[in-house]
C-alpha cells in the first residue's frame, strides 16, 4: 500500500473533495488528511487583486506555509498513511505563472533549499485532469468570493504549466482525465490499495 499519496491538478478541478472522500473511506487503515490551508493566507486575496504587485509576497508566504505544514506533520504521522490535497511541488509550478522571470530566479533559490530538508517525497501524484473551462464553470459554481477574479486564461497556463512538469517529474504520476467523480475514486482507491 502507498503511504503518501498527493492529489493534483488546477484549481477547481476537485482535489479536495477527492482528498476528503478517500480520507472518510480509509480512516480506519490509519490514514491522515492533510489540507492546503489557503483560507488563512491574507496574500492571496490581495493576489487576485493585484498579481503583479503581490505575486512575490503571495507565492512566498505559501512556501513557507506548506513548506511547515508538510514537514510538522510529518514528525507526527510518518507512520500512517497521508493523503494531500497538495504537493510541495505545487509551490514551483504556480511560482513560475505567477512570478516575473527574474523573481522566479530568485524563487527558485529558496524553493530548493526548502526542498532538500522536507525529506519525504509523495509515492504518487494523482492529477485530476480537468480542462481549464470545466475548472472554471467548477470554481464559479463553488462561489468562493476569493476566486471571482480567476479568468480563464490563467487557469489555461496553469494547465500548461502542471503538463509540462508532471511530464518530467521523477515521481510515478496517475493522471486521471475527469469525467464523473465517482469512477476517479475508485479508481484511486484500487492504485492506493493495490
Amino acid at each position: 500500500m502507498k503511504k503518501y499519496i498527493c492529489i493534483e491538478g488546477i484549481i477547481g478541478s476537485g482535489k479536495t473533495t477527492l482528498a476528503e472522500n478517500l480520507y472518510h473511506y480509509l480512516k480506519h487503515k490509519q490514514t491522515v488528511l492533510i489540507k492546503e490551508q489557503f483560507e488563512d493566507n491574507q496574500l492571496l486575496r490581495l493576489f487576485y487583486q493585484s498579481p503583479e504587485k503581490y505575486g512575490f509576497l503571495a507565492e512566498y508566504s505559501f512556501l513557507i506555509d506548506r513548506f511547515h505544514q508538510l514537514h510538522r506533520h510529518f514528525e507526527i504521522h510518518q507512520d500512517k498513511l497521508t493523503i494531500a490535497d497538495f504537493s510541495f511541488k505545487k509551490c514551483l509550478w504556480f511560482a513560475e505563472n505567477n512570478l516575473s522571470p527574474h523573481q522566479f530566479d530568485e524563487y527558485q533559490k529558496h524553493y530548493f533549499q526548502l526542498e532538500s530538508q522536507l525529506n519525504v517525497r509523495p509515492d504518487i501524484i494523482v492529477f485530476l485532469d480537468v480542462k481549464p473551462d470545466q475548472a472554471l464553470k467548477n470554481i464559479h459554481q463553488r462561489n468562493r468570493a476569493i476566486e471571482k477574479n480567476i479568468r480563464l486564461e490563467y487557469l489555461e497556463k496553469l494547465y500548461a504549466t502542471y503538463q509540462k512538469h508532471l511530464a518530467n517529474l521523477d515521481i510515478p504520476v496517475f493522471s486521471i482525465e475527469v469525467k464523473e467523480y465517482e469512477s476517479v475514486f475508485n479508481e484511486v482507491l484500487k492504485m492506493i490499495e493495490g
